[in-house]
């Protein structure tokens, strides 16, 4: 028997499904996958590896590691993160269109239970886009390449994390602003520039010495989700270079604190739409 809990999951992967948001991301992320391939059999890409290999220090396995690598680069990471952002923005403003929230709130099933299944079911969704594009890129490059490196699927993982850090805050102004597009306007700029911004807070104090000016960045550094730094981790993780030296708080802090945010962003959400009137 289907609970109301994943009957509402399954409800917003057929909003998402009505609103061809998904249709959308699979014809793109098809487009790249149709496209590897055939950038990969150019004569002149081909030859490459076969140019570098004359370099004795040349490590082929590494090569293809930094070919995959090349996918969840900084770039791809804003392309991703803001389609996935565009997608997610509706889901809340339009469970909040008058008739239909009213339909919800008459069922059997507390408010905590539907803030809870549209995060879960705004991940999931991202989970399984995530694993259409990135397997399917592994697998091409590793059948091509005979490289087997396991390792670029956390990747998956680590996106997946990287947008459940970010949709708890798009839940929140979508409750707030009931509006699809404040709630993407104002999210995609918390997104981009402001956390590639303060993501390099380390750069920006070598210039910085106002000690006013520095607490300020760390405050909204420490406060807000830390997606980019996630991504550097990501890397980090796939390539072997990772480490605690630096001490298992500072090192795993994006981890720690982007876990903090998504727990205080939900239960803001869940408080603020428990006590509103629809």
């Amino acid at each position: 028997m289907e609970t109301p809990f994943f009957a509402l999951v399954f409800n917003t992967f057929k909003e998402a499904f009505s609103k061809k948001v998904l249709l959308i991301i699979f014809i793109f992320f098809s487009l790249i996958i149709i496209l590897i391939p055939i950038i990969i059999n150019l004569d002149a890409v081909e030859v490459i590896p076969y140019m570098l290999q004359s370099d004795p220090s040349f490590d082929y396995n590494k090569f293809i590691m930094t070919v995959e690598l090349a996918f969840i680069s900084q770039i791809p990471l804003l392309i991703v993160m803001t389609i996935f952002i565009v997608m997610s923005s509706s889901f809340i403003p339009s469970m909040l269109q008058k008739g239909y929230v009213e339909f919800i709130l008459a069922r059997p099933v507390s408010r905590a239970t539907i803030i809870l299944s549209k995060f879960v079911a705004g991940v999931l969704i991202i989970f399984f886009a995530m694993c259409y594009i990135i397997i399917p890129v592994w697998l091409i490059i590793s059948i091509k390449t005979g490289v087997w490196h396991f390792q670029f699927l956390y990747s998956i993982l680590w996106y997946t994390f990287i947008f459940a850090s970010l949709y708890p805050l798009i839940i929140l102004t979508g409750l707030i602003t009931r509006s699809n597009t404040l709630t993407l306007i104002l999210n995609l700029i918390i997104f981009f520039p402001f956390s590639a911004v303060i993501s390099i807070k380390d750069t920006i104090y070598k210039f910085i010495s106002n000690k006013i000016i520095i607490f300020i960045i760390d405050f909204f550094y420490y406060l807000f989700p830390k997606p980019w730094d996630l991504r550097t981790m990501c890397e980090a993780t796939i390539n072997g270079t990772f480490n605690t030296s630096s001490g298992i708080f500072y090192s795993y802090q994006p981890i720690i604190t982007s876990v903090i945010f998504i727990i205080t962003m939900l239960s803001i959400s869940i408080y603020y739409f428990s006590n509103k009137d629809f």
